[in-house]
């Protein structure tokens, strides 16, 4: 696919794997909107972008405000005629027993992880149904397959962007809108680093880096592909889940149960 002047929406920029798509992109020759929470992330990095970009662009945004989420398309509309890729990446998650993590804590993972991307998607799918084209990609994770020990809020904001995904892409591609659902497993930046080293811990065998989701990201915009997960590693532990579920269970029981603590007594 031919990026020049393409005009791409990502959520999430400031750092991590929006980060380094808004780079990977600019460098084929895309025109970047980034928003993200972070003004001073941000400025950072369109600084860089622009160096290779003159024409993008950052926009401070929280996701998770249906508000702030309208202000930012409306300007980006403003500044150009048309978004033709919407990249739903920014995310938020930790690791904590369901039973010590507080309602709001699950409201705002809900907000940012999956409403977010909703509100997103909102409002920038009826331009390219007027269009007849465009590209939506939604960066899930593994966790959106694999429900994961002290990780409740985050696995239900990931499983219920993977069905929204599904649903929209029936619904978008007789409009001419392709959608992607990019699944990753752990990924080296700093946003998996906030709890990686909390238990049970990730193997080092199947962390992956920026750079790698982000070119799998754009072979699937590339290849017009619905569905990635990645690393392969990781792919084959959804296929066996998939197709042989009370084994997987069973499985991942055993070595979730001894990460397992107790409640203490105050």
């Amino acid at each position: 696919m031919n990026f020049t002047d393409r005009v791409i929406l990502i959520t999430g920029a400031s750092d991590g794997i929006g980060k380094r798509l808004a780079l990977d992109l600019a460098a084929r020759g895309a025109v970047i909107i980034g928003c993200g929470r972070s003004v001073e992330r941000l400025k950072a990095v369109l600084a860089e972008l622009q160096r290779i970009s003159p024409r993008s662009i950052t926009i401070r945004c929280d996701v998770g405000s249906r508000e702030e989420v309208r202000a930012m398309v409306a300007k980006a509309l403003a500044a150009y005629d048309a978004i033709d890729i919407l990249i739903n990446n920014a995310g938020i998650g930790m690791r904590q027993p369901f039973a010590q993590m507080s309602v709001d804590t699950i409201e705002e993972v809900m907000r940012t992880n999956y409403f977010g991307a909703v509100y997103c998607t909102r409002e920038v799918v009826p331009g390219m149904i007027a269009r007849g084209r465009g590209h939506v990609v939604n960066i899930s994770s593994v966790a959106g397959h694999i429900g994961t020990l002290n990780m409740a809020a985050y696995c239900a904001s990931k499983f219920a962007i993977n069905g929204f995904s599904e649903s929209l892409y029936h619904e978008l591609k007789p409009l001419g809108i392709d959608v992607s659902l990019v699944c990753p497993g752990p990924v080296r930046t700093s946003f998996n680093r906030t709890f990686a080293q909390t238990s049970p811990k990730s193997p080092t065998s199947l962390v992956i880096s920026a750079e790698s989701v982000s070119q799998t990201v754009i072979r699937a915009i590339e290849k017009k592909r619905f569905h990635v997960i990645t690393p392969p590693s990781v792919a084959l532990m959804c296929a066996l889940k998939r197709f042989m579920p009370g084994l997987f269970r069973t499985i991942a029981h055993r070595l979730f149960r001894p990460h397992v603590l107790p409640e203490k007594n105050p």
